[in-house]
């Protein structure tokens, strides 16, 4: 078990840097910044690229519907194939558990099957198939 000490309206949980997702993901959310700051930069800010339309009014690439619906739709795509690979994964485990308790269940069966022929248990054990001859003469079993 994890012992979470309490802390001031659990600040120390907020600020935890073993095991937490924040600093792992701050580290990659802050290079996409920076990323994006100097693409930003460059494109929108230089005066010979094509950033002020006839009118002299300053404009950005991402106001133009293509260039949102080409975001959009491309992380749209990949949230898809994501959700669906967990879904798979989720799959997978549900059916790893019903193979699991199939094998447990078989088990506990031979174990209860075997568990009553020694001859120590004869006055309580229920009655078998091969006890009753003339059952056995008409030939049942395969």
């Amino acid at each position: 078990m994890i012992d979470y000490f309490k802390g001031i309206y659990g600040l120390n949980l907020l600020f935890r840097v073993h095991g937490s997702a924040l600093y792992k993901g701050s580290l990659v959310g802050i290079i996409s910044v920076l990323f994006f700051l100097a693409i930003q930069l460059q494109w929108n800010t230089s005066g010979n690229r094509r950033d002020m339309d006839e009118n002299g009014n300053h404009y950005d690439d991402l106001d133009h519907p293509y260039g949102v619906g080409v975001l959009v739709s491309s992380v749209s795509f990949l949230i898809v194939f994501r959700a669906n690979y967990g879904y798979q994964r989720f799959w997978e485990a549900c059916g790893a558990v019903n193979h699991f308790m199939s094998k447990w269940m078989d088990a506990t069966q031979h174990t209860a099957v075997f568990h009553m022929q020694n001859s120590r248990y004869d006055g309580m054990r229920p009655p078998s198939f091969f006890d009753h001859e003339d059952l056995n003469k008409l030939n049942l079993t395969m």
